[in-house]
């Protein structure tokens, strides 16, 4: 366990994130007055906004909870860089609505780490605003309802967990401890060492340098560990000096992982549990001062900018973005330089990326992975293609959990028979990838990269791309199987090298795209904001006939799979603007075919 030696204290009040002196200077016609001016002006409007009340939704008091952080960090940013004493008022007055409610959720203990993390943001902050019975009122509740229900082992799981629950909950408890420090320091003391040490487990996530959990757990996950360590940094001047020391390299090397997977046209390369458009990732500003690398902030400006702010991933924690550039030494943000990116870990992948200006550059992601592991969709050798800013080969990405939960799916069993793999967007039949038989591929076979190919300029002779030994997740049906996913510039081609097993297997090959598809002359035609490909198909070896598909993506009572099952539920939400196109066959026992499909780019 990590132990503080009883002469260590922290720093006196304010000591989390900014101490007493300290606040971000935004300099005037900045790029980062925009950015500023979008938290004054929520602060500005929620003045007039009744606090918060305890209302569940679901199993979850995490919106409320997600709320209250937003407004007592906004207000409380705003009242330290630019005083007034509204804002001030308003965060006390939003932190003493949620001191009197009945308790956090902690059966959800999500809800009590993030409510934990504002309450404690804004007592630190505001301890001179307060009076000495607010301040006595919201301490209490910081320790009975935030770090006190973290003893109850039923509830507190997450002290185990290496999955973004950790880092979540964690730094709740760490900022909790911080905070009231001084009401009991011997208990936080023992609640800080308990949750450093506990802490340790959220790291093995980024084994590899990737993020299993995908695009937006990154954002979640990495954001609260980020919280975390500054906390701890800025409370402990002298244990922790700013640097990047300390911290394991693929952590920093993550970094990579979230630049490299949101896409040229704003999208993100949405496997697993995320959603399809990208999000403003400003915690790379925290990166950009360990790591030294100031490209990695240029993804995220063009989508903020783009978006006018209004696509924050994680948004209530935004005020981080100015305290790290506050931090930061002088640094000039140009593009990135990289057109590859691979990791290892429990979900490899693989990406290709022409470039960094255009929206219209290609892109290419391959995924191997292992189903069951957190968030994770039945997506084992799936890929994402990218070109002329259109999603020609895309992933539907997440659905929102409690459509599903109060609804009565069992969401988060992982075993093989789960009602999870039911889910459209979650299961196969939704995916880039082929399913036999109808049946779900195996959910506990880990898939990884095989041969990756990084040319400097991908080409029909050399082309960029990876492949994959995919039998382990098919072995009840096919003695073979290895895919390629290659771009030669021009072109995506995948290669499918198959052979059936003892039994005869009925195989479905799917895409689904966000161009409008039709069929004609032999191929299919799929268009998007003026742009055209196409896709088609050809055998070699035994040659079995090949039929295309066009299947829905909306549930409708008479769709039925191939083999009469049907896959998609009255659950399962509506995809508009997205095509699901393909090709059925069957190979006898022991046949062998390699299938090639090439989207080709009309001139």
């Amino acid at each position: 366990m990590v132990v503080f030696a009883q002469a260590q204290e922290p720093v006196p009040h304010p000591r989390l994130l900014m101490r007493t002196g300290e606040k971000p200077v935004v300099p005037p016609e900045s790029m980062f007055t925009r950015a500023d001016s979008v938290i004054v002006s929520f602060c500005d409007a929620v003045l007039d906004e009744p606090p918060v009340t305890r209302k569940m939704i679901g199993r979850r008091l995490l919106h409320t909870s997600r709320e209250a952080l937003k407004r007592v960090f906004w207000l409380g940013y705003t009242y330290r860089t630019h005083g007034g004493e509204a804002y001030a008022r308003r965060a006390i007055d939003e932190m003493l609505a949620v001191s009197a409610f009945s308790d956090w959720n902690p059966a959800h203990f999500l809800d009590v780490g993030e409510m934990t993390m504002a309450v404690a943001i804004g007592y630190d902050w505001l301890y001179d605003r307060m009076t000495p019975a607010e301040r006595k009122t919201v301490a209490r509740a910081i320790i009975d309802k935030g770090l006190k229900p973290a003893q109850n082992p039923g509830d507190a799981w997450f002290y185990r967990s290496e999955i973004n629950w950790n880092s979540v909950c964690n730094a709740g408890m760490v900022y909790g401890a911080l905070a009231v420090w001084e009401e009991d320091p011997e208990f936080c003391r023992s609640m800080l060492e308990k949750s450093l040490e506990s802490n340790k487990l959220a790291y093995k996530a980024y084994e590899g340098g990737g993020y299993p959990e995908g695009y937006n757990y990154w954002g979640y996950g990495t954001s609260f560990q980020i919280m975390l360590e500054a906390a701890v940094e800025s409370a402990f001047p002298e244990r922790w000096p700013v640097g990047a020391g300390h911290l394991p390299y693929d952590f920093l090397a993550s970094a990579d992982f979230i630049r490299f997977t949101s896409t040229p046209a704003g999208n993100c390369y949405s496997f697993s549990d995320s959603y399809r458009k990208a999000s403003g990732q400003y915690m790379q500003a925290w990166m950009m001062t360990r790591t030294g690398d100031p490209t990695l902030l240029y993804p995220e400006l063009r989508i903020m900018e783009d978006t006018d702010y209004k696509r924050l991933c994680e948004e209530r924690l935004f005020p981080m973005f100015l305290i790290s550039l506050g931090k930061a030494p002088g640094f000039e943000i140009t593009p990135p330089e990289g057109h590859y990116y691979e990791c290892g870990g429990t979900t490899p992948i693989f990406v290709y990326r022409s470039g960094w200006r255009s929206r219209d550059d290609d892109y290419l992601g391959v995924k191997g992975g292992l189903t069951m592991s957190s968030h994770s969709h039945c997506d084992q050798g799936s890929f994402y293609f990218e070109s002329d800013g259109v999603a020609w080969a895309t992933d539907l990405g997440m659905q929102d959990y409690n459509s599903l939960e109060s609804a009565g799916v069992d969401l988060w069993d992982m075993t093989q028979d789960s009602e999870r793999w039911s889910v459209f967007r979650i299961g196969p039949f939704s995916h880039n990838i082929l399913t036999v038989n109808g049946k779900v591929p195996k959910v506990n076979r880990v898939i990884d990269l095989l041969r990756t190919r990084k040319p400097d300029v991908p080409s029909a002779g050399d082309p960029a791309g990876a492949g994959l030994y995919l039998r382990p997740a098919y072995d009840d049906d096919l003695a073979d199987y290895r895919r390629e996913v290659l771009f030669d510039g021009q072109d995506l081609h995948v290669v499918d090298h198959l052979q059936a097993g003892d039994s005869t297997c009925t195989i479905r090959w799917a895409m689904a795209s966000e161009a409008e598809a039709a069929f004609s002359d032999g191929r299919f035609l799929l268009r998007a904001d003026g742009k055209c490909r196409t896709l088609s198909v050809t055998t070699e070896e035994s040659a079995p006939e090949v039929t295309p598909h066009f299947w829905p993506t909306t549930y409708d009572s008479a769709a039925m799979d191939i083999d009469g099952m049907q896959y998609l539920h009255p659950t399962d939400v509506a995809n508009p603007g997205t095509s699901l196109i393909g090709y059925t066959f069957t190979l006898q026992p022991h046949q062998k075919v390699v299938l090639h499909v090439c989207l080709s780019k009309v001139l």
